[in-house]
C-alpha cells in the first residue's frame, strides 16, 4: 500500500500543493477555513510529512557532528553517551567523526558545517590553530567538550584540570610521598599543560623540589604509561608514587610496577585521572580524578542547543566539578 503524498492532501482538501506546504510550515498566508480543510484532510488520509523535505525547507538537518581524536579511548565512549542522551530527546542524531589526531581530517569534518550537512559541531579536541577553527563559527555553532581554549571565543564545557591535578598531588604528598613521578599526555594539549601546572604548583606549595627527571610525556595509552613507568623506575632515586594524567596510562604504570617485582601501593603508589571503567576493575583499584564525563557530554549538547536557539556563538563556558576518588592504589 502506497503512503499518501502531499498531492493526495491537496486533492482531498481541494487546494494547491503550495497551499498544503504553507499549512505545514505554519505560514500566516493561509486563511483559517482553508487551513482547517487541509488539516482535516491530513488527518483523514493519515499523511506523514517527510522529515527530510521539512529539514531542507528549514535549512536544518537535525544532525550534530561530534569530533573525537581516537575512537578506542573509553573516555570518549562515556562522553558521547552523555551527548546522545540529550540529542535524541531534542530530536537530533549524532554523527561520530574520528579524526585520528589528524589536523587535516579535523578541518574536513568542520567543513560539514560550512556545507550545511550538520546543524552544529562538538569538538572533544583541538588539533588545529584556534584561528582556523574559529573561521567556521560563521557557518554555525561549535562547542568544545572537555577541551577548551585560553580565551572564551568558543563555548566550552570543562573541568578545572589544574585544580584536579592539585588534589591528586596533595593526596600523595599527605600520604608521605616526596618523590612523585608525573606521566603527562602530549604537551601541546591545553588540559595536559594545566594538569602539569597543578602538579608543579602543589609540589612548590609543600616546598618539594620539582625534578625534571620525574616528569615525562606519553600518548594517553596503556602502552605509553607502561614504557614511561619503566623509565621512571630505572632512576637511581626511584619515585615512591606515580601520577598519570589519565587512567589508561595509570593501568600501564601498575603493570610496569608489578613487572619490576614491586607492589602497589606498598612500594609505589599509583594515581590516574578520569575515573573510566578500567579504573574500577584493575587490581588494585585505582585512585583517580572522578571527572564527570557523562555530564560533560550532556551539558555540551545543551550548550549547543542554546547556541542554535539563541545564536550565541561565544562567551559561554561551563566548569563542572571534579572530585578525587581514593581507592586501594594509593
Amino acid at each position: 500500500m502506497e503512503l499518501p503524498t502531499i498531492l493526495d492532501v491537496a486533492e482531498k482538501a481541494g487546494v494547491s500543493r503550495s497551499t498544503v506546504s504553507r499549512v505545514l510550515t505554519n505560514s500566516n498566508r493561509v486563511d483559517p477555513e482553508t487551513r482547517h480543510r487541509v488539516l482535516a484532510a491530513i488527518k483523514e488520509i493519515n499523511y506523514q510529512p517527510s522529515q527530510v523535505a521539512r529539514n531542507l525547507r528549514r535549512q536544518k538537518t537535525n544532525l550534530i557532528a561530534v569530533l573525537i581524536p581516537g575512537i578506542s579511548n573509553p573516555f570518549f565512549g562515556s562522553l558521547v553517551q552523555g551527548m546522545e542522551e540529550v540529542a535524541v530527546k531534542k530530536g537530533y542524531n549524532v554523527i561520530l567523526c574520528n579524526t585520528g589526531e589528524d589536523p587535516a581530517r579535523e578541518i574536513e569534518y568542520l567543513r560539514m558545517l560550512e556545507r550545511k550537512q550538520v546543524d552544529g559541531v562538538i569538538m572533544t579536541a583541538l588539533r588545529n590553530p584556534l584561528e582556523k577553527v574559529e573561521a567556521f563559527l560563521k557557518y554555525g555553532p561549535i562547542v568544545l567538550a572537555s577541551e577548551y581554549t585560553d580565551d572564551d571565543s568558543i563555548p566550552a564545557v570543562m573541568i578545572d584540570n589544574g585544580e584536579a591535578a592539585c588534589k591528586v598531588t596533595e593526596h600523595l604528598i599527605l600520604k608521605g610521598h616526596m618523590r612523585i613521578g608525573f606521566i603527562n599526555g602530549p604537551g601541546h594539549i591545553i588540559l595536559c599543560r594545566d594538569r602539569q601546572k597543578g602538579y608543579v604548583q602543589t609540589l612548590e606549595k609543600y616546598a618539594i623540589p620539582v625534578s625534571d627527571d620525574l616528569i615525562i610525556c606519553s600518548d594517553f595509552s596503556i602502552e605509553g604509561g607502561f614504557e614511561c613507568a619503566k623509565q621512571l623506575l630505572k632512576l637511581e632515586e626511584k619515585p615512591t608514587a606515580i601520577f598519570a594524567a589519565n587512567d589508561e596510562m595509570a593501568v600501564g604504570v601498575i603493570q610496569a610496577v608489578k613487572e619490576q617485582g614491586l607492589r602497589v601501593p606498598q612500594d609505589v603508589s599509583v594515581a590516574g585521572f578520569d575515573n573510566v571503567q578500567i579504573s574500577r576493575v584493575v587490581q588494585p583499584h585505582l585512585t583517580t580524578v572522578d571527572q564527570p564525563i557523562f555530564q560533560i557530554g550532556v551539558k555540551s549538547v545543551e550548550l549547543l542547543m542554546s547556541c542554535l536557539e539563541e545564536s550565541v556563538l561565544e562567551g559561554k563556558r561551563m566548569v563542572l566539578e571534579a572530585n578525587l576518588c581514593i581507592r586501594e592504589s594509593t
